[in-house]
C-alpha cells in the first residue's frame, strides 16, 4: 500500500499536480510555523505525507523552497483579510481600524519567535519577501485607511501620513523580532498591540480615541505600554 502511495505521489509531482502541491505546502506549514525551519527536517515532512524524501524532492526542490510556499500563503491570507475589510463599505473608519489590527494580529499569531528568528538567519530571501510585504502590501492600504479617517474626522488633520506610516513601520521592525520580544517576555501579538496602544493614543483625535477604544478597550487599559 505504501509503495503504490509513493509512487502515485512520484508521478503526479513530475506532472507538476496543484493537489500534491498543496498536500505538501500543508504538511510543511503546520511544521514550520509551531516548530520553526532549523528543527524540522526533510524526512520529518515527507514522513507525514507517508512519502519518501526523494518524492518530496520531486515536488519541491528544497526545503526552503517549502517555506517560501508557506509563507506566501500566510502573507496571501493576510493580504485577502486585510483588503476584505478596506472594502467593506458597510464600516466607519473606527470599526475598520479596530478589525483591520485584530486582522493582522490574528496573521502575525501564526509566525512564531522561532520561526521569525530562523528566516532572519536562515533564509534572508524569504525574510525580505515578509519586509517587502509588509511595507508595500499592508502600509499601502493602512494609508488607504487612514485617508478615510481623516476625512471622516477620527484622525488628526495635522499629521502628515507619510511620515506616520514610516514611524509606524519603524516601530514594528524595532519591537516586534525576536530579540525584542525575547528581551520583553511578551508573545508576538502582545508586543503588536502595545506598539498599537502607544501608536494610536497619539494620532486618533478625541473622538476617534473614544468610538475606538469603545471597539478594543483592551489596548487602551493601562500597564501594557512599555516596551522595555
Amino acid at each position: 500500500m505504501k509503495t503504490t502511495r509513493v509512487s502515485k505521489v512520484s508521478k503526479a509531482g513530475k506532472d507538476g499536480d496543484p493537489a500534491v502541491r498543496t498536500r505538501v505546502v500543508e504538511a510543511a506549514g503546520t511544521l514550520f510555523l509551531s516548530r520553526g525551519f532549523v528543527r524540522v527536517t526533510s524526512d520529518e515532512i515527507a514522513a507525514r505525507l507517508g512519502i519518501s524524501k526523494a518524492t518530496l524532492y520531486k515536488v519541491f526542490p528544497s526545503k526552503e523552497e517549502m517555506l517560501r510556499q508557506v509563507v506566501r500563503g500566510v502573507m496571501t491570507d493576510i493580504l485577502t483579510g486585510v483588503e476584505r475589510l478596506i472594502d467593506d463599505r458597510s464600516l466607519g473608519f473606527v470599526e475598520k481600524l479596530a478589525a483591520l489590527l485584530s486582522e493582522l494580529a490574528k496573521g502575525l499569531s501564526r509566525f512564531e519567535p522561532a520561526l521569525v528568528r530562523d528566516l532572519q538567519r536562515c533564509a534572508p530571501g524569504i525574510w525580505k519577501e515578509v519586509e517587502d510585504f509588509r511595507r508595500e502590501k499592508i502600509l499601502k492600504n493602512f494609508k488607504i485607511l487612514l485617508e478615510d479617517g481623516r476625512r471622516q474626522g477620527g484622525f488628526r488633520s495635522d499629521v502628515d501620513l507619510d511620515l506616520l506610516l514610516a514611524m509606524f513601520l519603524d516601530l514594528v521592525q524595532r519591537f516586534v523580532n525576536p530579540a525584542a520580544i525575547a528581551r520583553s517576555g511578551r508573545s508576538p501579538v502582545e508586543t503588536f498591540q502595545s506598539v498599537i496602544k502607544v501608536f494610536f493614543q497619539g494620532i486618533l483625535t478625541d473622538r476617534g480615541r473614544r468610538d475606538f477604544s469603545s471597539w478594543n478597550p483592551a489596548l487602551f487599559q493601562p500597564g501594557k505600554e512599555s516596551m522595555s
